[in-house]
């Protein structure tokens, strides 16, 4: 057990540094990564015999496949309005949610982005739907397939973290603007399931 829960944690810590490398600017901070990736993978590959020469899950090129994230739908009492976060980023408006993560279940992964971006804890309702972000779409980024649960908060609302500029919740016929990492008929659609209780399978 004890085995597995470092792995586990150097796995996170690879993660971490991918998404690092990919986004950070800073020259310092990029070589700091660099550094921290290459000990993470000698250390794994000591701990968990994995021969990073061979396909293996730090080379996605290998077999490409979707990426997957996770969602959350929250509603009013009488599922009128829908709890909508403001990205940093453009201003936009989406579900709280982002990319599943490494370590975690897709419902642990939920509550922790309803806990980061709604500031919240939040209980899992339901499975609203499991929808390819490009379904009748042109291709413009990496392949993803998007996980959405109907969730419940559990305690009152707090700050949210540092990528979320506000939150309110919006009459879900009247959507605000949305952000440009989203569709706002494939979150019209999910919205829908959730108000009139079925399941999105694309």
């Amino acid at each position: 057990m004890l085995k597995l829960d470092f792995v586990v944690y150097l796995l996170k810590v690879e993660e971490i540094c991918k998404v690092g490398l990919k986004y950070s600017k800073d020259p310092y901070a990029l070589d700091n990564y660099d550094s921290l990736q290459k000990l993470t993978k000698k250390f794994i590959e000591k701990v968990d015999d994995v021969n990073f020469e061979y396909d293996n899950f730090f080379k996605r090129d290998v077999y490409p496949t979707p990426n997957v994230s996770v969602r959350a739908i929250i509603l009013n009492e009488d599922k009128t309005k829908v709890l909508l976060v403001q990205e940093k980023l453009d201003l936009g408006y989406s579900f709280p949610g982002g990319w599943s993560e490494i370590g975690l279940t897709p419902v642990e992964s939920i509550k922790k982005e309803v806990r980061e971006e709604a500031g919240c804890e939040c209980e899992i309702v339901r499975i609203v739907g499991v929808s390819d972000r490009y379904k009748n779409l042109k291709m413009s980024s990496t392949p993803e397939y998007i996980l959405t649960y109907l969730v419940k908060p559990t305690s009152k609302f707090s700050e949210s973290c540092y990528e979320i500029v506000s939150k309110d919740f919006f009459d879900i016929h009247n959507l605000p603007k949305i952000s440009n990492k989203n569709n706002k008929e494939q979150m019209e659609r999910l919205i829908d399931a959730a108000v009139n209780d079925y399941v999105i399978l694309d």
